[in-house]
């Protein structure tokens, strides 16, 4: 009896479309078993993919893949596990005697690229920079990165993003937030009041606040200090304040 035929009733289905169904005992970020679907090709290959779940949940959670540093993650998952990706679905072949092999890099391929849901810190910040200066092109608005300044008291500050001022605008400086902690905030308020007080400008502090809300305390003392408070999940409604 061959690998294929051998899968046990239990956690294969035949679907109307051609297409096997399989549930494995493995589940992703959001807690549903992985499955993914087999059919033979007109080459009576074995065609192995996910149906496109695996990326499409990663999208629906707000993750971009199209940053460039995360394009450059997905393809070393792919390419280590000889996975390839069309139409968001993460696909391979096999026939009866790879089947097995096969099988298994296609499951721990998807639950590679479902754990960059939950990247480490360090890559989560610099994605989130790749996601607000995809934003900023995206939008066709002008801007500066990694500007130093120096402030009132002589101290240089480093700051994100600088939109240079304009006929109706000020100069708008800008710093990244990927975590609301309040002792990440206080030197970032420090810095844009020190910073406005010899220049003039306006500060706007980007707060990543897809996985975290921003606590009352840090909103409050973001409007003390007059910076404007820029949510990531309201950016389509606040992209006024950049353009």
């Amino acid at each position: 009896m061959s690998s294929f035929t051998y899968l046990h009733r239990r956690y294969f289905q035949e679907l109307s479309n051609g297409y096997t169904e399989i549930t494995t005992p493995f589940v992703n970020h959001i807690n549903d078993y992985i499955q993914i679907y087999l059919k033979r090709d007109i080459n009576n290959k074995l065609m192995l993919t996910d149906g496109g779940d695996t990326i499409n949940n990663l999208e629906l959670e707000g993750v971009d893949l199209n940053s460039k540093s995360r394009k450059k993650e997905l393809d070393v998952i792919l390419n280590g596990f000889g996975v390839t990706i069309h139409d968001n679905q993460l696909l391979t072949y096999a026939n009866e005697n790879t089947f097995p092999f096969r099988k298994h890099s296609l499951i721990q391929c998807i639950l590679a690229v479902d754990d960059m849901y939950i990247l480490s810190q360090p890559r989560v910040e610099s994605f989130f920079y790749d996601d607000v200066i995809n934003f900023l092109n995206i939008n066709d608005i002008r801007y500066s990165t990694n500007i130093i300044l120096e402030g009132k008291s002589s101290f240089q500050h480093k700051f994100d993003i600088l939109i240079p001022k304009s006929k109706n605008e000020n100069e708008r400086i800008i710093k990244l937030s990927y975590s609301a902690k309040k002792q990440n905030i206080v030197s970032q308020l420090f810095a844009f009041e020190d910073t406005k007080q010899k220049r003039d400008n306006e500060g706007i502090l980007i707060i990543n606040d897809l996985e975290k809300e921003v606590p009352p305390d840090i909103t409050q003392a973001i409007k003390e200090y007059g910076i404007y408070e820029f949510p990531w999940s309201r950016r389509e409604e606040n992209k006024y304040k950049l353009v």
